[in-house]
């Protein structure tokens, strides 16, 4: 009886223990030290992170829940220890310059996998050992565009599992393919420039959105006009205000002609997250004056082409809200320009703008309103937003406005 007693406790024991809910480090984690993508095969797991927005590399094996590496970094590397915790979705660790000295504190936490549908095949965003890439695919048809190189393109066919491609850079063209996992998580490939028999490898991982995180870009013209001017932007205060805010991701970037603003257009792309944009320039009914040109509606729609997560386009500029620049963006991309844009039609004193979208873009990107409810709130809040001079008001009429999907 004593025997029987004794196999039946260690049998709930064992029943009882805590099981592994993901035993591998592959995926996507966001740590300290920047997102981090790993893969692993069998033991043996390697990925890279990108902190301050350079590209480092991992590698190493798996014993059990633990993790030793090796990690690159330019000008210097190391060695790190993760362990795996026990349900899998974090773990903690230990890097240093010496293997026997790990000093430096570093943990994770599993970005998970989007909820709803299996990814559709090659459609959406992934990061590879030549930068994040954008695809759409429309039946057995993909194209789109890739980080390595400003302008850098793919587009092919898909059969099965497999993407056959072209691909075009700035300086260089050629071809390749893709094969997915079976999750459609990740991918394997190769590469061979136009001319050459030698294949290389190009692999890349599914890019999961982190979830509650939202993105404020502001991407902005010089205002000063000569050097008696002193310094002065929305995005500088704009990020100081929002630094209370952890969920918000400010990115401030300046732009001096249709060139630039193009290329910081088109990083939007490689975001996963939801984007909120502030282009913040002088404006006319007829578009952005800036250097001599005038920058068009022709521009932003090209450069939004393959932004997929935009949730409003705001022009902090006078007078663009009163031409046709909105609806000639929202024409020129079709069915993808169904993103609310927004603006001003009268020429704007710069204190008032800038308490107007201090109020308009905390209400939706930190009280989580859609624009067009935070739009309806700074009409009761604000009433010089509207087109009606208020009698004693310091302030003119901003002349706000909002354009909303279908036209409204």
């Amino acid at each position: 009886m004593k025997i029987a007693y004794m196999i039946t406790f260690w049998l709930l024991l064992i029943l009882a223990a805590p099981s592994r809910g993901e035993s591998s480090f592959a995926g996507t984690w966001e740590t300290e030290y920047g997102i981090l993508t790993l893969t692993q095969e069998g033991s043996t797991v390697k990925g890279f992170y990108v902190m301050n927005g350079i590209r480092c590399t991992v590698e190493g094996t798996v014993e059990k829940a633990k993790y030793t590496f090796r990690y690159q970094e330019p000008g210097v590397n190391g060695f790190g220890q993760f362990e795996l915790s026990i349900d899998g979705k974090s773990f903690t660790g230990k890097w240093g310059l010496q293997q026997n000295a790990l000093t430096g504190s570093w943990s994770g936490k599993r970005v998970a996998a989007a909820s709803g549908a299996a990814p559709e095949g090659f459609q959406g965003l992934w990061e590879s050992n030549f930068g994040r890439i954008r695809l759409v695919q429309v039946e057995n048809r993909v194209h789109g565009i890739y980080a390595y190189s400003q302008g850098s393109s793919i587009t092919g066919t898909v059969e099965g599992k497999k993407l056959t491609f072209q691909y075009k850079e700035p300086s260089a063209e050629g071809e390749g393919w893709f094969e997915l996992a079976t999750d459609a998580n990740s991918f394997k490939g190769k590469w061979k420039e136009k001319g050459s028999s030698s294949w290389s490898d190009w692999n890349g991982m599914r890019v999961q959105p982190i979830p509650n995180r939202i993105w404020l870009v502001v991407i902005e013209a010089r205002w000063e006009p000569n050097l008696q001017d002193k310094e002065y932007s929305f995005g500088q205060m704009l990020n100081a205000f929002f630094a209370r805010t952890p969920n918000v991701q400010v990115r401030h970037r300046f732009f001096d002609n249709d060139k630039s603003l193009r290329k910081w257009l088109l990083e939007l792309a490689y975001l996963a997250e939801p984007i909120v944009v502030s282009l913040s320039s002088h404006g006319l009914p007829e578009g952005i004056p800036l250097d001599g040109e005038m920058i068009g509606a022709k521009t932003i729609a090209e450069s939004l082409r393959y932004v997929s997560t935009l949730r409003l386009f705001h022009f902090s500029s006078c007078c663009v809200m009163k031409g046709r620049i909105p609806e000639e963006i929202r024409t020129i991309l079709g069915p993808q320009g169904q993103f609310p844009i927004s603006g001003y039609t009268q020429v704007v004193d710069w204190a008032a703008s800038a308490v107007l979208e201090f109020c308009y873009f905390d209400m939706i990107l930190a009280r989580g309103m859609a624009p067009a409810v935070a739009a309806e709130q700074i009409g009761l809040l604000l009433p010089y937003s509207g087109d009606k001079k208020i009698d004693g008001a310091v302030y003119a009429p901003a002349g706000f406005r909002i354009l909303l999907p279908g036209g409204k």
